[in-house]
């Protein structure tokens, strides 16, 4: 008995009940890849942040072994100058060098005395947490720098010493460029910014 392409209806439900399931099967795991994608991208931040911070611990301890400009003498020649780049995610708020400029963590800089850290590098995130980075190696000392009308870079004499704003680096959100610092001798030694606040 030969049957009819056209007039057989015998498995005529199961190809679109076939194409539902594979509908639903292929929906389930196109949700969860989106979930792990979720708890993956803060895990590759993370790491990202923490090469970044590596390699400028490198680059900061290898300046402190250069030549220092004493600030003292007006015509003396540029110290060792190192540039760190920074692409950081947008939901690092601040990262500090050498200070914890928010040490009541309620995201403001400027109510509180800035925490004197040394060879630390201090960073936080928008929801409050907040990490730390060691810079592993002699001591080094931050200071935050303005560009005079000759050029040449100096410590800023304007910030409130008495809450420890001239004994760091704080770089605000975006922390996204290339910043750079200078070895110099200002009774001891400091890394100086080339970069406004």
């Amino acid at each position: 008995m030969v049957r009819s392409l056209f007039t057989d209806t015998e498995g005529i439900d199961t190809i679109p009940l076939k194409m539902v399931v594979y509908l639903v099967i292929t929906g389930c795991v196109l949700a969860l890849i989106a979930i792990s994608w979720n708890a993956i991208v803060p895990v590759k931040h993370g790491y990202d942040v923490e090469k970044q911070l590596s390699e400028a611990s490198l680059e900061l301890l290898s300046l402190q072994r250069g030549k220092a400009r004493d600030i003292s003498m007006p015509f003396s020649s540029e110290g060792s100058i190192c540039s760190i780049e920074l692409d950081f995610p947008r939901e690092v708020t601040y990262v500090g060098f050498g200070v914890d400029p928010d040490p009541d963590n309620d995201g403001n800089i400027t109510n509180s005395a800035w925490n004197i850290e040394g060879n630390t590098i201090i960073y936080r995130y928008d929801n409050g947490v907040r990490k730390r980075w060691l810079i592993e190696g002699e001591q080094i000392n931050f200071s935050q720098g303005f560009q005079s009308d000759s050029g040449k870079w100096f410590p800023d004499g304007t910030l409130d010493s008495s809450y420890n704003m001239d004994k760091g680096v704080v770089i605000e959100k975006p922390v996204s460029g290339i910043y750079v610092f200078e070895l110099v001798r200002n009774n001891g030694t400091y890394s100086l910014s080339h970069f406004p606040l």
